[in-house]
Formats: structure tokens, sequence, C-alpha cells
């Protein structure tokens, strides 16, 4: 699994949409679509737009010593 950013939308608590899942990778990336999202769909109207950082590890495993 690969690092990326998922930004959610949800309207009065209401799931919407969100961006695709591995799509966003690169932080700079991801926070200017997390302000165009902001813009468009604004506080006021109801709407909250979140993110979140997702993030795959790995770990080298050395069987030739079992």
């Amino acid at each position: 699994m690969v690092s990326y950013f998922r930004i959610n939308v949800a309207q009065n608590g209401i799931y919407l949409f969100a961006t695709e899942q591995g799509r966003l990778t690169n932080s700079n990336e991801a926070k200017k679509v997390y302000d165009i999202l902001k813009i468009k769909f604004s506080k006021s109207e109801g709407y909250s737009v979140t993110c979140t950082h997702w993030q795959g590890h790995g770990k080298e495993v050395n069987w030739e010593d079992e």
C-alpha cells in the first residue's frame, strides 16, 4: 500500500464523496485540491471538507536466520 491523502466531503454530517483512494500521493497536490473543495463546498452551506493521510509501511523480512 502506498501513502496517500483522501479528501472527504459531507453536508450536514452526511457523506457525499471522496477523492479516489491512492490518487493524491503528493501533499502539495492534495492541499491544492483541498483548498479548491473548501471554496466550492462552504461551511456556511453546511459542508465539511476533511483530509486523511493514509500511510503504508513496510518491514524487511529476513528468513535467512530461520
